[in-house]
């Protein structure tokens, strides 16, 4: 059998190491520039690595599956991608998330600590906590690498046998028929099987899902400290909503990188049409979308951040993945709209990708997918123009 994979970022590389090891199968990558890359939504030196689910309960089965496939990906590959530094979760005590959170960890049995107000100003005397603050110490929580991860990932598929494809933008997927036909920069190519992993970019190759999934540009900006020692001890953390913002320490404890949710991203229904370098006004209203964080949670750190950067991502509708095969021709299995937090379980995601290939179906019941109820509505497909995503509400 042989199958494309297109895109090769945070899903699509974990795809086609998982099709690489399968017996009979010939795999081909595609990128559009190649792995590890830091311009779509796999750059900015680290993510989020929690054992915790906060907001949909059926996806504790994925986060359970994923800290095996860690495992296994670490120990084929020999390196550490995820530094192991701990997570703190927290919010209200009365929050939805956290109190899904607090849930999931129970019955997943993972390691962690419940902290008061008091606890959590003692224990991370940098993070201002109001007087009903809850927080969960994830344990074994840790900071992911991503693009090391994806470049990782990508040797040992080339080691398997994969072929990477770099600097070979898909432009157009004939579904009409099987075997499936892709058009490269050398013209078409047939497959058995094609797998779309192109995250804010999956809608140009496949226009339908824009009822279903938005493309956003996120923002990440890097703070300093007052001081040089200003962020020794401070944790990785995920604020839940509704004052949804999350912060990483770089790995030299030197600065914070921090980031906030959807109804803060850039507005778009084209990954190639919005300004990726922030300027004049576009630069203004972003550093007022983070000034909260400043004032209200992180005094210590610089009024300005010295280094911005700018992501792609994509949003189902229900914020959580789309992993689907096209209407047209089920040979076609389009894995998109992971909206944020697909990274931390992309390994498994592979494992599932890879199984649907192969068979049509996986060891993991991932039907509560598509069962999930919509959090925003897209008003306006073309230009990506939603609701307010009332999950992850916002404080200005």
């Amino acid at each position: 059998m042989k199958v494309a994979v297109i895109g090769l970022g945070a899903i699509g590389i974990q795809v086609l190491w998982q099709l690489s090891q399968t017996s009979g199968i010939e795999a081909h990558g595609f990128d559009r520039a190649y792995p590890g890359h830091p311009s779509a939504g796999a750059g900015g030196e680290s993510r989020l690595y929690w054992n915790m689910e906060l907001v949909e309960p059926n996806y504790t089965a994925l986060i359970d599956r994923a800290a095996t496939a860690w495992r296994k990906l670490e120990s084929a590959s020999n390196q550490v991608l995820r530094d192991p530094t701990g997570v703190l979760i927290y919010g209200r005590e009365g929050d939805a998330q956290i109190q899904c959170a607090y849930k999931s960890a129970r019955e997943l049995g993972v390691p962690y600590e419940l902290l008061g107000a008091s606890r959590l100003r003692k224990q991370f005397p940098h993070i201002l906590f109001g007087q009903n603050s809850l927080g969960l110490w994830d344990t074994t929580g840790a900071v992911i690498r991503p693009e090391r991860t994806v470049e990782v990932t990508a040797e040992l598929a080339r080691r398997h046998g994969a072929r990477i494809h770099e600097f070979s933008p898909i432009s157009r997927i004939d579904v009409s028929d099987d075997p499936v036909r892709i058009l490269t920069a050398t013209g078409w190519q047939v497959f058995d099987r094609v797998v779309v992993s192109c995250g804010g970019w999956s809608s140009k190759l496949v226009p339908y899902i824009r009822s279903e999934v938005v493309t956003r540009r996120l923002t990440s900006m890097w703070f300093s400290g007052y001081d040089d020692n200003h962020f020794t001890g401070f944790p990785p953390f995920l604020r839940c909503a509704p004052h949804y913002c999350y912060g990483i320490p770089s790995r030299d404890r030197r600065s914070v990188k921090l980031g906030l949710g959807f109804n803060n991203h850039y507005v778009s229904g084209d990954a190639d049409r919005f300004p990726r370098q922030l300027e004049g006004d576009d630069l203004i209203r972003e550093l007022k979308k983070f000034e909260w964080i400043q004032q209200e949670m992180l005094p210590g750190i610089s009024r300005r951040p010295y280094r911005i950067d700018t992501f792609v991502e994509s949003y189902t509708r229900s914020m959580l993945e789309y992993i689907r095969p096209h209407p047209q021709n089920a040979n076609v299995l389009v894995m998109t709209g992971f909206s944020g937090h697909g990274f931390r379980v992309s390994p498994a995601i592979g494992e599932i990708g890879c199984q649907l290939v192969i068979s049509g179906k996986s060891d993991l019941d991932i039907r509560f997918l598509e069962r999930a109820s919509p959090v925003f509505s897209i008003l306006d497909p073309e230009q990506g123009i939603t609701t307010e995503n009332s999950v992850m509400t916002n404080c200005e």
